[in-house]
């Protein structure tokens, strides 16, 4: 493909790229899907995302060296980190349409990382849906109404707690951290990934073995945490994920 694009108000890629190496871009954080992008061949200005829609995964050695930069490692809060490698190129190659949405927001930003609370965090909501579970088996024997009862509650404690967690959302794009929390009316906070200034990580005892802590994010502007990702799997990893950010701003 020929260059032709030169991507708007980005001094950090001043010259022509094509459609390769704008997909390549986008894939390896450094431009957004909805950055805004110029046309020097027909003088039309076009969104990143609009150009790369249903492109295959370039093919090893279609693209210019001169973008090349690491793959950042996408970790889920409920699985393993996956390899820092480049896509697959032997075989069927998956379309940009088949790839999962979700992998960026709704102003295009990349995310490296979304999670909620891990299932320790709620070990007393736990006891009590297991406690109930007991009371109804127990109060089987003296009729129908006892044991529904138990089992009633039991599931009512058990929906409750998932509501609790998966109404809390952590996220880390290339640009930020946030955290979003509410079930009807959505709350946020946020800070940028150039501003933090400090990144601590707080591991309990027990929940410390089980790979559970709380991540802490605190800004040049304020004295105290300005986003807390509390109760996440993986803590360290997540720190290292946005650490990898921070060196990969400071290099642009």
């Amino acid at each position: 493909m020929s260059a032709r694009f030169r991507i708007q108000n980005n001094p950090t890629f001043e010259m022509l790229l094509s459609r390769e190496d704008l997909y390549l871009l986008v894939e390896r954080g450094s431009v957004a899907r909805g950055d805004f992008c110029f046309d020097v061949r027909t003088g039309s200005s076009h969104k990143v995302g609009e150009l790369i829609d249903g492109m295959h995964p370039p093919r090893s050695g279609g693209s210019n060296t001169r973008i090349d930069r690491p793959y950042y490692r996408e970790l889920r809060a409920d699985g393993p980190a996956s390899d820092d490698q480049e896509p697959e190129t032997s075989g069927s190659e998956p379309s940009l349409d088949d790839m999962d949405e979700s992998g960026y927001t709704a102003s295009g930003e990349r995310i490296h990382y979304h999670g909620h609370p891990s299932w320790w965090a709620f070990t007393k909501p736990f006891t009590l849906f297991f406690l109930l579970g007991i009371a109804s088996g127990l109060g089987f024997q003296f009729g129908w109404r006892y044991f529904l009862s138990g089992a009633g509650l039991a599931c009512l404690t058990l929906a409750c707690t998932a509501v609790a967690r998966f109404s809390r959302d952590y996220y880390v794009t290339n640009e930020r951290v946030e955290v979003v929390w509410g079930v009807i009316g959505r709350s946020s906070k946020e800070v940028r990934i150039c501003d933090i200034r400090a990144i601590d990580v707080h591991e309990a005892w027990l929940t410390g073995l089980l790979g559970v802590g709380s991540l802490d994010f605190s800004s040049a502007g304020t004295a105290g945490v300005e986003v807390q990702f509390k109760d996440i799997r993986n803590a360290h990893e997540v720190k290292e994920i946005v650490r990898e950010l921070q060196r990969a701003v400071a290099d642009e």
